[in-house]
């Protein structure tokens, strides 16, 4: 989020290395007009003289003149290229309707690059977070010029992974990105509109619109991502539920990254191998772009389905995990297995045979702090929870320290029995690794917010006393708990201030004005058997997922491009392009 003084004076830095780097190639700047009316700021990046060629276009709530640098670096290597400010953002006019107008404003734009004697009529789009959230609204209005995409840490679905993640309100993300882009004012709409509704959201989703999606794309997330299940999601979607010209042609990339941490082995209290950056993702960007635009070989469709770094304890390098394997598809086969919450505070594979219940008060005014995890603009990945875990409003389960490797790969999620003296509650999850040194180092965790735990469409209120089974969605992750470590699940009712402090009462999201302490209730028992969901690989199936050599993910650049297994014509591509290199170095423009 970068304020607009900041903008300005990276431009300058930007534009001086233009001159010196990018040979002739100069922005055309135009208004391309939508069908509202509306004009949108427009840079266009092209090498004269030029044939019609496929493009690439980038779209941008964060000033088109931050990426003045990819441009003519595109364009100077025969790729025109299309860079617009989206609506009500920086020198586009109209208004920013967060989102709302990009199924319609990304595909006139595209009409409007039709008409252009340089371009080809087939587009690879470009771009992460914000910008990739462009793309999956564009294609769902499956525009005829879309042709392919490169998707970056990005949602398919607004509500249920940006907004309103379990139905409570996702706080930190929400209001502290929209007063970074000066759209606070869309607040007020939105709380009024917490519940799912195809009247409000359609817009801002793709759930219902899967089948007009219809272009293969690459989707890039990391475990500690704010969309890592949007991303997850996003490739099922096109991959299972697309169109013909979508449906198995999609590649799934994830690795252990926080937004934006794909270039650096730090993620937040813990260091990953080299091996864990993201140095492949762009050559296949290249080779989808040559195939989907310019009719080129199929190379593309070589490349494995699901990419995923599998991670592992990073304080011992002959650990299990800390690696890349592959898959056909997701999730990969595994076991559901119960990891049981026992009454004595332990964590087991067998259900409780006593009765037993846990009870904490959780008081609104005084919420568990959010240390880590999927976040944006605050402390991101896995942090050390000890400083949190000792509260009274938090309750542990530990498993007994593992004997040997235990691999947890694919969706997570909590089924607990729960009561309450309240109306409405929340009941949080936290996943863990306890290293032997008492360590409690974050994996994942998750959120439920009582009244929408029979639907985001409407609400449930609970009644005092009564028991409810829930399931609590801690979204997904690739983790070995290594020999020595133990598994831990925490539960609570607040993670703050990454979603809103629940008050406690019937009214809606900031509608209330008073708030109760609630005096929630756990159920360990026979009758109610509490446990996590792990998706257990065994050890020989993971075994025979390991079928990349560590070769294969060593850094992609031009000096040891040769040590990974790539196709003669990439190899050829990479050796004739300075674009690889440096384009990491662009990462920070567009994720932001």
């Amino acid at each position: 989020m970068k304020n607009k003084k900041l903008v300005g004076g990276l431009f300058v830095v930007i534009l001086v290395a233009v001159v010196v780097l990018s040979g002739c190639v100069t922005p055309k700047h135009t208004m391309v007009p939508m069908r509202d009316g509306v004009q949108l700021a427009t840079d266009v990046y092209v090498k004269q003289p030029s044939q019609q060629h496929g493009a690439i276009l980038v779209r941008t709530p964060y000033n088109k003149n931050a990426l003045v640098l990819i441009g003519t670096n595109w364009a100077q290597n025969g790729w025109p290229t299309v860079i617009q400010d989206s609506r009500g953002r920086f020198a586009s006019e109209g208004i920013d309707t967060v989102f709302k107008n990009d199924q319609t404003d990304g595909p006139d734009t595209l009409a409007w690059m039709a008409q252009q004697p340089w371009f080809n009529g087939k587009v690879a789009t470009f771009g992460g977070s914000a910008l990739g959230i462009t793309q999956y609204l564009m294609a769902g209005s499956n525009p005829p010029e879309l042709a392919c995409q490169y998707i970056q840490v990005a949602t398919p679905d607004m509500y249920t992974h940006a907004m309103y993640p379990g139905g409570q309100f996702r706080k930190n993300l929400v209001e502290e990105w929209l007063k970074g882009q000066g759209s606070t004012y869309i607040l007020p709409e939105l709380w009024a509109h917490e519940n799912y509704t195809m009247d409000y959201w359609t817009n801002i989703s793709l759930q219902d619109n899967w089948g007009q999606v219809n272009v293969p794309a690459i989707h890039i997330g990391g475990w500690y991502d704010i969309f890592t299940q949007g991303t997850i999601d996003g490739f099922l979607g096109y991959q299972h539920l697309g169109g013909p010209g979508a449906q198995g042609k999609s590649k799934l990339i994830l690795g252990p990254w926080t937004h934006g941490g794909a270039g650096t082995t730090t993620q937040g209290e813990l260091t990953y191998p080299e091996n864990s950056l993201d140095n492949f993702s762009q050559a296949l960007f290249w080779q989808m772009a040559t195939q989907y635009t310019m009719g080129g070989s199929s190379e593309y469709d070589s490349w494995p389905a699901v990419t995923y770094y599998v991670m592992g304890d990073v304080t011992d390098p002959n650990a299990s995990g800390n690696e890349w394997r592959f898959a056909d598809d997701w999730p990969i086969p595994s076991i559901e297995r119960a990891w049981y919450l026992q009454g004595d505070g332990s964590l087991q594979a067998t259900p409780p045979t006593q009765d037993h219940q846990f009870s904490y008060s959780y008081d609104p005014s005084n919420p568990v702090p959010t240390i880590g995890g999927q976040n944006l603009n605050m402390a991101a990945g896995p942090y050390d929870q000890r400083s949190v875990e000792n509260r009274s409003d938090m309750l542990l389960f530990t498993s007994p320290v593992l004997g040997a490797p235990y691999e947890a790969t694919g969706p997570i999620t909590a089924q607990l029995f729960v009561s309450s003296d309240c109306p409405d509650t929340d009941f949080t999850v936290k996943l863990t690794d306890v290293y032997p040194d008492g360590r409690s180092m974050l994996i994942t965790d998750g959120i439920l917010r009582m009244r929408n735990r029979n639907g985001f469409d409407h609400w449930e209120l609970m009644e005092p006393g009564t028991i409810y089974q829930i399931e609590v969605d801690l979204w997904s992750t690739s983790y070995v708990w290594n020999t020595g470590h133990q598994i831990r699940v925490a539960i609570s009712s607040s993670n703050y201030p990454r979603c809103l402090n629940n008050p406690n009462t019937a009214e809606g999201i900031y509608q209330n004005t008073t708030s109760n302490i609630a005096q929630n209730l756990l159920y360990v028992d026979t009758v109610h058997p509490s446990c996590l969901l792990l998706p257990e690989i065994p050890p020989t199936a993971s075994s025979v997922q390991q079928r990349w050599i560590p070769s294969m993910v060593s850094p992609l650049n031009i000096e040891n491009h040769h040590q990974i297994r790539l196709p003669e014509r990439l190899k050829h591509l990479l050796e004739q392009s300075p674009l690889f290199p440096k384009l990491s170095e662009y990462r920070s423009f567009l994720i932001q």
